[in-house]
């Protein structure tokens, strides 16, 4: 229930924002991607996921107990904001590195991120940096 909330704040939000300096994104579902295949999993045992990234190149990744955080120039393709890094340690446990691929196509608040095997698809909202 909080999910779809969130979602329904995301969707609703206002697209003539100023430029956007900052993002938060949310998933509706989860995908996991192996070699040979994609799944997505049963809405009951999708892992909720919260992403926050900066045009000045943080973001994080957060799933379970805790989130991939790390720091990627960001590349502006045709309005596709692009953040990718490798060995993005995990807050709780820094073995448990994962690459993360994220990316925001601006005018439409959508998105994707790839974190290990996670795949999903985003909804995503600007946010102004805070003083």
């Amino acid at each position: 229930m909080k999910l779809a909330l969130v979602l329904a704040a995301l969707v609703s939000s206002s697209k003539s924002e100023i430029p956007p300096d900052r993002w938060v994104c949310a998933n509706n579902i989860e995908v996991w991607c192996t070699v040979d295949s994609c799944a997505a999993k049963p809405e009951d045992e999708t892992t909720p996921m919260a992403i926050a990234a900066r045009a000045d190149g943080r973001f994080s990744v957060c799933a379970y107990t805790g989130c991939w955080e790390g720091e990627a120039p960001v590349t502006n393709a045709g309005g596709r904001l692009v953040w990718a890094a490798d060995s993005v340690p995990f807050s709780t446990n820094d073995a448990a590195t994962a690459d993360i691929s994220l990316m925001i196509i601006a005018r439409d608040g959508v998105g994707f991120v790839r974190a290990g095997a996670i795949a999903s698809p985003l909804l995503c909202r600007r946010r102004a940096l805070q003083p």
